[in-house]
C-alpha cells in the first residue's frame, strides 16, 4: 500500500470521514511489523483498537422486563380513577335562590354589594402609595 495513500487515510480518519473499510485498511497497515518512523506514533493506537475489538463480555446480563409491565398498570389505574372521579363526583347545580321578585329590592342589594366591593378596592389602593415612594427612591439611586 502506498505511503501517501495511508497518510491521506489518516487525515480522513482524524477528520471523521473514513468508511469502515478504510478504517480496516488502516488497522491492517498499522498491525504490520514494519511501519515508517514518522507513523510509529499511530501504531499503538490502531493495535489497541484491534486488540479491544476481540474482547467479549464474560458476565451474563439479565434484563428485568416485569417492571415495565407494573408501571403500565399504574398508568391505566390512574386513568380509570380519574375518569371515575369525574363522573361520580359531578353534582347537579342547584337553582339560584338569591333572586328577588321586586326589582327595587334587587337594585338596593346590588348597590350594597357594589359599595362593599368599592371599599375593598380603595383599601387595596392605599398600599400602592408606598409602591410609588419606592419607585421614586429607586429612580434617585439610578440617576
Amino acid at each position: 500500500m502506498e505511503l501517501s495513500n495511508i497518510e491521506k487515510l489518516l487525515e480522513k480518519y482524524f477528520e471523521g470521514e473514513t468508511t469502515i473499510s478504510e478504517e480496516k485498511e488502516l488497522k491492517v497497515y498499522f498491525t504490520r511489523e514494519t511501519v515508517p518512523s514518522h507513523l510509529e506514533r499511530y501504531k499503538d493506537l490502531f493495535q489497541y483498537f484491534s486488540e479491544e475489538s476481540n474482547v467479549t463480555a464474560t458476565k451474563e446480563l439479565r434484563l428485568k422486563s416485569n417492571k415495565i409491565f407494573r408501571y403500565s398498570w399504574i398508568g391505566i389505574a390512574a386513568s380509570v380513577a380519574l375518569i371515575a372521579g369525574i363522573f361520580l363526583t359531578k353534582t347537579p347545580t342547584p337553582d339560584p335562590t338569591d333572586t328577588f321578585e321586586d326589582p327595587e329590592i334587587a337594585l338596593q342589594e346590588t348597590k350594597k354589594i357594589l359599595n362593599m366591593v368599592s371599599q375593598y378596592m380603595n383599601e387595596g389602593k392605599q398600599g400602592l402609595v408606598y409602591l410609588h415612594e419606592f419607585e421614586n427612591t429607586k429612580n434617585k439611586f439610578i440617576k
